[in-house]
């Protein structure tokens, strides 16, 4: 889908089935699923219980320079636009035309190098779902080049998004494969779907802040069935209380959901036993105020 832009301004717009988290410096931060490394046997590889998903390579997007490059070899996923923005720029072109991912059908897989002298070739063979993880195939291969200067060897990759994941498998030629959590994903997320709503529905319960210093009790039961009932009731003298109802929708990386599709009503799985509102462009808030615990 190819755009004119002026001003890029990355909404996330597509949370409901993007599971997007953006999380400013000097925001809340969280324990992440630590990546590791494993090494897949030819069963695992030939297995016919693959599900093929389509790619292309795509080009015009650069690495910024506030990405940290930790290893010789580095991975990313962006599963929204706040993802996207806080990982890739667009190079501008002389009409200042641009195509950037729909992530609302779409995700991006990320191989990049720490720059050298040395260009070289990022390929994927072929990108796979087994269970609720993507596989991904990849190669990287040396370029003929007279070149003296620093250069970025970056592939991006656009992912048909499945309804569900969990990890991404790196797998490079000799079959061995860094897992790296997928999305907003932590060590306390949901382990599947059947995990959440056998252990993370419920009812919840807190107390917002609201305007001139005002409070909202706020009840929510997450239903297993995909429904919900929503109670809030002011904590004051003639305190008004309104109730709600409909469905909640999780996000791909089963990190989050919302409610009716309304991005005023984000929530994010703590753990078990506790969600938090997120802002209305997907980020944590710096406040504890926003907690709702069963």
């Amino acid at each position: 889908m190819k755009k004119t832009i002026v001003v890029i301004v990355f909404l996330c717009v597509s949370f409901i089935i993007s599971g997007c988290l953006s999380i400013a410096q000097k925001r809340k931060t969280l324990k992440t699923t630590p990546m590791k490394e494993v090494e897949l046997k030819d069963v695992e590889l030939e297995s016919e219980r693959k599900q093929f998903l389509q790619f292309r390579k795509r080009s015009g997007f650069f690495l910024k320079n506030s990405v940290k490059l930790s290893n010789n070899i580095n991975f990313f996923t962006a599963n929204s636009a706040s993802k996207f923005e806080s990982l890739l720029g667009i190079a501008k072109t002389i009409f200042n035309t641009v195509i950037f991912p729909d992530f609302g059908k779409n995700i991006l897989i990320i191989i990049a190098e720490k720059p050298s002298v040395t260009p070289r070739n990022i390929a994927v063979n072929q990108i796979y779902m087994r269970k609720n993880d993507i596989y991904v195939e990849y190669e990287i291969k040396e370029q003929e080049s007279d070149k003296g200067y620093f250069v970025q060897n970056l592939g991006v990759f656009e992912v048909q998004k499945p309804t569900v994941v969990l990890n991404v498998y790196f797998v490079n030629k000799d079959n061995k494969a860094l897992v790296v959590p997928f999305g907003s994903r932590h060590d306390k997320s949901p382990s599947d779907v059947s995990d959440m709503l056998a252990n993370y529905t419920g009812v919840y319960k807190g107390v917002f802040p609201a305007a001139r210093n005002g409070k909202i009790f706020t009840e929510l039961n997450l239903k297993p069935d995909y429904s919900y009932t929503l109670r809030q009731e002011y904590l004051s003298a003639g305190g008004r209380a309104f109730e709600s109802a409909g469905k909640w929708y999780l996000s791909v990386d089963i990190s989050s959901f919302i409610l009716n599709k309304n991005k005023d009503l984000i929530f994010y799985f703590i753990n078990k036993n506790a969600i938090e509102k997120l802002s209305n462009t997907c980020e944590r808030l710096e406040s504890d105020n926003y907690v709702l615990k069963k």
